[in-house]
C-alpha cells in the first residue's frame, strides 16, 4: 500500500514515517505542503492513502481535499491534525476524508485500525476485479468437472 503523508513538521512526520515501518508499510513518502500533494495526486503516482496534516502552509488541508475530491473522489484521505477544533473534524469528514484523528499520545495507535482496515477493503475490491471474477469461475467449472 502507498502511502502518502502530507505533514510540514519535520519532527512529526519522520517519527510517523518510522512507526509505520515499523508497523510494516515500507511504501511511505512524505511531502511537506498541500501544492506538493496535489501535484502528487495529479501528475504522479496516486497514493492508495493520504495522511494529512491540516496546517499545510500557503494552503491548508481541507482545500487540498476539496481539490482532490474533485479529481480522484475515491481516494482514501485520513486528517492528523493537533488542532482540538471539532468544527474542522466535521468539516474534514462532510468535504470527504475518511477519518480525522487529533495528534496526541493515541494518535498512531488511532491510525493502524483504519490502515488495517483500507487494506482489507483494498484486497476486496483487486479480489472483485472482473478478470478475477472470470478466473474463479473457470477454476471452480474444472474443479466440479474433474
Amino acid at each position: 500500500m502507498f502511502i502518502l503523508l502530507v505533514e510540514d513538521d519535520p519532527f512529526y512526520a519522520t517519527m510517523l514515517q518510522e512507526l509505520l515501518k515499523n508497523a510494516g508499510y515500507d511504501d511511505i513518502k512524505h511531502l511537506d505542503n498541500g501544492l506538493e500533494c496535489l501535484l502528487q495526486v495529479y501528475e504522479e503516482r496516486v497514493p492508495d492513502v493520504i495522511i494529512m496534516d491540516q496546517q499545510l502552509g500557503m494552503v491548508n488541508g481541507v482545500e487540498v481535499l476539496q481539490k482532490i475530491r474533485a479529481y480522484k473522489p475515491d481516494l482514501r484521505v485520513i486528517f492528523m491534525s493537533g488542532q482540538k477544533s471539532v468544527k474542522l473534524a466535521v468539516q474534514s469528514i462532510k468535504q470527504g476524508a475518511r477519518d480525522y484523528i487529533k495528534k496526541d499520545e493515541k494518535a498512531f495507535e488511532n491510525l493502524l485500525p483504519i490502515l488495517k482496515e483500507i487494506e482489507s477493503e483494498m484486497k476486496n475490491m483487486s479480489a472483485n476485479t472482473p478478470i478475477k471474477k472470470a478466473f474463479s469461475k473457470i477454476k471452480k467449472f474444472l474443479m466440479d468437472n474433474d
